[in-house]
């Protein structure tokens, strides 16, 4: 993969705007893996719509813009309809689609009994098909969740190496390492700085960078660029930056080749 060939890993499609897009691919981002996300969702039919929305319309959108739009289908925990084993059932038939390359974006905010049974069952179905899964890490009470979450991976079976647990941070990132999971690193002030990933770098050196763009808290569609940019000025080894920004991504998602 060349230094122009990155893969934004973990983004909302529906919430990016078409001059997010844009910036996308002339930043060099060419490809990217959009996950779910239905806020408030009530019926499983508003996931099943949002899917084939991300996968059809807004690929679309995205390749007019220069970028290769890939999805994650599942119940993200801002929004559990009151049929969601229905979403459940469902789900093998959209991994079916080869432009669906994992489950997510999943996992709890509070770790309640509903979450982690959704959760669970999601995990089911991913080993079951052999898919990796992006799981979501909540604002409060991080390792405790975090470590409820593992707990339930391994009793699913999961491969580790499947396993993408986002928004990973100082207070989580041994955690992930220690099960041997991937963090997923958000690039914006909230989450993860250029600054404190560069100082920290053998501890998140094994992820992949993300922007996790969304319409809902200030960010920005090509926030890994600032990553990549900054590593880069601190003259960070290319093969651990490209790594970062899209090799590992390339390979998790079983992406096709030629990023460029």
């Amino acid at each position: 993969m060349s230094m122009n060939g990155f893969i934004e890993s973990h983004t909302h499609a529906s919430m990016v705007p078409y001059d997010g897009f844009k910036s996308m691919a002339a930043k060099g981002i060419n490809k990217a893996v959009s996950c779910a996300i239905v806020i408030s969702a009530r019926h499983a039919e508003s996931y099943f719509d949002h899917f084939r929305m991300i996968s059809g319309f807004y690929r679309q959108v995205a390749a007019t813009c220069g970028v290769e739009l890939f999805s994650a289908v599942g119940i993200h925990p801002v929004g559990i309809p009151d049929d969601w084993t229905r979403v459940i059932d469902r789900l093998p038939e959209f991994l079916r689609d080869d432009t669906v390359v994992a489950i997510g974006e999943v996992g709890m905010n509070h770790a309640s009994p509903l979450e982690k049974d959704v959760l669970r069952a999601q995990l089911e179905v991913a080993v079951n098909h052999n898919v990796p899964v992006i799981i979501h890490t909540p604002k409060e009470n991080r390792p405790h969740i975090v470590d409820i979450t593992l707990n339930i991976a391994v009793q699913a079976g999961i491969e580790p190496g499947l396993l993408v647990i986002d928004h990973a941070n100082l207070d989580i990132i041994k955690q992930i390492n220690d099960f041997g999971a991937i963090p997923g690193i958000t690039v914006r002030e909230q989450n993860m700085t250029p600054e404190v990933l560069v100082e920290n770098l053998d501890l998140f050196k094994n992820g992949m960078l993300n922007s996790d763009y969304s319409n809902i808290m200030p960010n920005d569609p090509v926030g890994l660029i600032k990553a990549v940019e900054y590593m880069q000025s601190r003259q960070i080894d290319l093969n651990i930056i490209q790594e970062m920004a899209g090799g590992k991504a390339a390979r998790v998602y079983r992406l096709p080749a030629g990023v460029d």
